[in-house]
């Protein structure tokens, strides 16, 4: 996925214990939580993984599934049936791809839906013809809770030169799209490949200046042609030289609920 002379990949996950994004050493075990505290989600909803890892999917509330594929087209490569708060079910993923997945009861109709993605251990080598296409936004939806199981949507900057981006914390506008207990008033943080906290806000219409964010964004926002559409919505215009990024969403005065986070591509 090549973006000029830069790349974006996008990473989610809900541990802030992973902000470094490691690389496993074997085969691990990644937790998913199905309809947490009666939440039509999965949490979180994209999970990335390696050949040999397994997903452990863990009932929060009653008459979800985990089964393969999109609503109404299963793949028949696993399917956990219906079941209830307190199952779990297992599946190892041995093979490279990504992997949709759905509940059979609110999938087509709540979106209840998740990914999986399985990629190589070994980075596959880049290739280095003239692009004919271009990313424009690498986005994920999430429950965003409290403490360490707030949103973390980490991606990468690759190339010779910056990347001019809009991130993005979504959660009221959701509601247009039929998304129940939405994220009332999300904020944004911006963290460099150290942890540290190069950007921040709350409210997009109000920018919070500091570190990399010298003045006034609002114009800015409105001329990108990518401004929320929601004033309780936060969002970040950063030129971003290569290297790890990390945007973490959370609610204002810990509150709870699905946000989605996004990264735009402005050049």
């Amino acid at each position: 996925m090549r973006i000029s002379s830069s790349r974006l990949i996008l990473i989610v996950t809900t541990a802030v214990s992973l902000l470094a994004h490691p690389k496993p050493a074997s085969a691990t075990t990644v937790n998913v939580t199905v309809g947490p505290s009666g939440n039509l989600v999965f949490s979180p909803s994209s999970v990335t993984i390696h050949p040999g890892d397994t997903v452990h999917w863990i009932w929060g509330s009653d008459f979800h599934s985990s089964t393969s594929g999109s609503p109404g087209m299963p793949t028949g490569l696993w399917d956990s049936t219906l079941l209830n708060q307190g199952a779990t079910f297992d599946h190892t993923f041995n093979t490279l791809g990504t992997f949709p997945y759905y509940c059979t009861s609110h999938g087509g109709c709540c979106g209840m839906v998740g990914t999986v993605i399985v990629v190589s251990e070994t980075p596959m080598p880049t290739p280095s013809p003239t692009p004919t296409s271009m990313l424009g936004n690498i986005s994920t939806r999430s429950f965003v809770q409290t403490g360490d199981n707030v949103m973390i949507g980490g991606f990468i900057v690759q190339g010779t030169g910056p990347k001019r981006v809009i991130i993005r914390a979504i959660g009221p506008e959701l509601t247009r799209f039929g998304v129940p207990n939405v994220l009332a008033n999300p904020t944004l943080e911006l963290h460099n490949g150290a942890g540290a906290v190069i950007a921040s806000n709350d409210n997009w219409q109000t920018t919070m200046i500091g570190s990399i964010i010298t003045q006034s964004q609002v114009q800015e926002i409105l001329n990108s042609g990518r401004a929320p559409t929601d004033p309780r919505e936060s969002a970040i215009i950063a030129n971003l030289p290569a290297g790890n990024y990390t945007a973490i969403v959370r609610g204002i005065s810990n509150t709870t609920g699905v946000a989605l986070v996004e990264v735009y591509d402005l050049q």
